[in-house]
């Protein structure tokens, strides 16, 4: 009975640990995101209502980033993908003179 109830409660603290990492994965995400809109703001120059919309472009780029990382080789094909979509994206978004700046400063010297 007390093999059991120590196994339940190293499953437990288990369980937590592992919700732990994905918060953590989560606030890492959304700080990068946060970092990237306020740098590409800096240099483009861009009003509030874009500012939240570059967010959650960068917000999605980095969950999709996040999947890749641990293989970025062999996921080659799913990279350009991903960078493709957030190229799309801050294109739709931002004004085509704001979208060549930012080719211009963050596509030429990398992210």
């Amino acid at each position: 009975m007390k093999k059991i109830i120590t196994l339940c409660i190293f499953a437990i603290a288990l369980l937590f640990s592992t919700q732990n990492m994905t918060a953590q994965n989560t606030l890492e995400i959304n700080a990068a995101a946060n970092t990237k809109t306020k740098e590409l703001r800096k240099i483009v120059k861009f009003d509030e209502t874009k500012m939240d919309d570059v967010y959650r472009v960068y917000q999605n780029y980095g969950i999709a980033y996040k999947k890749i990382s641990s293989n970025l080789d062999g996921n080659a094909e799913r990279l350009k993908k991903i960078d493709t979509y957030l190229d799309s994206e801050l294109e739709k978004i931002l004004t085509e003179e704001q979208y060549i700046t930012y080719l211009k400063y963050f596509r030429d010297t990398g992210r």
